[in-house]
C-alpha cells in the first residue's frame, strides 16, 4: 500500500504544471529589454517627430509651438506638392512592375520540372539582396549617362543612335528612367515569399485542373492569384512602404534633379533638416508621409479581406 501511495504520489507531481512553478510575471521580464529597446529606438522617435511638425524646431534651439503652421507651408509648397506627384507616379510603377516580375519569376521556376533547374534559379533571382543598393545605383548612373552610357551606346550599335538622349539630364525622362533602374526589376524578396507560396500550395489541386483541361496560363488566374491573395497583398504593402519613402535613387542618380524631376518627399525631408535646419518642417514632411503610407497599407489590407475565401473575418 505504501509502494502504491508512493507512486501515485509521484505520478500526481509528474503530472502537476511546470508553470504554477514559474511567476507569472516571468515571461515579462524577459520581455522587458526588447520593449525597451522597441520603445526608445522606434516609437519615442516617432512620437516625438509628430511633436515636433508642431514646432519650429532647428534642431539646436528649443522647439517653439506653432500649431498647424507647418502644414499650412506645406500646402503652399511647390516643390513638396511636384516631390508629392513624383513619389506616387514612382511608388505606382515600382509597385505594379515588382510584383508583376516577382509572380512571372516565381511562377517560371514553380512549373519547372527539375529541382536541381528550381535551386539554381532561386538562387539567382535572390544574389541581388546581398548587393548594396548604392551600389547598383551608382552603376545605373553610368548606364544612363549621356556620352558614355551603356544604353545610348547599345542604342547606336543597333542603329537607333538618334533615340540616344541625356536620360537623367531632362526632365521628361529622368523619372521613367529612376522607375527602370534595376530592370528586369524582379524584386528578390517579393520572388522568394510568392514562390514559398506557390509551393505550398495542394499538388491535388494543380494535378485536378491539368487533368480537366485548364491550360497553365488559366491556372494562374483562376486557381493561383487566388490562393496567394495574401503574399501578394503582403509583397504590395511592403512595396508600397518602401516607395513612398524612397530617396536613395533620387540622392544618388540625380539628386532630385532636373528641376525637381525626380525630387521626393524623403529626400525633400532630408534636404530641408540638415541642410537648411529645418527640423520641425521636415518632421511634418514625414508626418505627412507616415499618413500616406498607413491610409495605402489600409486600403490593400481592406481589399485583401474582401471576399477573401482563405481567411475567416
Amino acid at each position: 500500500m505504501a509502494t502504491n501511495s508512493t507512486l501515485t504520489g509521484s505520478v500526481s507531481d509528474a503530472s502537476r504544471p511546470r508553470s504554477r512553478l514559474v511567476p507569472v510575471y516571468m515571461p515579462y521580464v524577459f520581455l522587458l529589454p526588447a520593449i525597451v529597446l522597441l520603445l526608445l529606438f522606434r516609437y519615442y522617435p516617432a512620437f516625438s517627430a509628430v511633436f515636433h511638425s508642431f514646432t519650429d524646431w532647428d534642431g539646436t534651439r528649443q522647439a517653439n509651438f506653432v500649431g498647424l503652421d507647418q502644414y499650412q507651408a506645406l500646402l503652399k509648397d511647390a516643390i513638396f506638392i511636384k516631390s508629392v506627384v513624383n513619389i506616387l507616379i514612382y511608388t505606382a510603377a515600382r509597385t505594379i512592375l515588382t510584383t508583376v516580375m516577382a509572380l512571372i519569376g516565381a511562377e517560371l521556376v514553380y512549373n519547372l520540372r527539375s529541382y536541381v533547374s528550381q535551386g539554381i534559379w532561386r538562387i539567382i533571382f535572390t544574389i541581388p539582396l546581398v548587393i548594396p543598393s548604392t551600389v547598383v545605383f551608382l552603376v545605373w548612373r553610368q548606364i544612363y549617362n549621356s556620352r558614355l552610357g551603356l544604353l545610348n551606346q547599345f542604342l547606336s550599335a543597333i542603329g537607333l543612335g538618334d533615340q540616344a538622349q541625356p536620360w537623367l539630364g531632362q526632365p521628361n525622362t529622368a523619372l521613367a528612367a529612376l522607375i527602370m533602374v534595376g530592370f528586369p526589376l524582379v524584386s528578390g524578396l517579393g520572388f522568394l515569399v510568392l514562390l514559398s507560396a506557390l509551393q505550398n500550395m495542394p499538388t491535388e489541386v494543380n494535378d485536378a485542373a491539368l487533368i480537366d483541361g485548364c491550360t497553365r496560363l488559366r491556372r494562374i488566374f483562376a486557381i493561383d492569384l487566388p490562393s496567394i491573395r495574401g503574399p501578394l497583398a503582403l509583397i504590395i504593402i511592403l512595396g508600397i512602404n518602401a516607395g513612398l519613402q524612397e530617396f536613395t535613387p533620387m540622392l544618388v542618380v540625380t539628386n532630385g534633379g532636373p528641376i525637381n524631376a525626380t525630387q521626393s518627399p524623403g529626400l525633400y525631408l532630408y534636404q530641408q533638416a540638415f541642410t537648411l535646419g529645418k527640423f520641425g518642417y521636415s518632421t511634418a514632411i514625414g508626418t505627412v508621409l507616415m499618413l500616406m503610407t498607413l491610409v495605402f497599407s489600409v486600403f490593400i489590407l481592406r481589399a485583401r479581406y474582401k471576399r477573401a475565401h482563405d481567411v475567416e473575418v
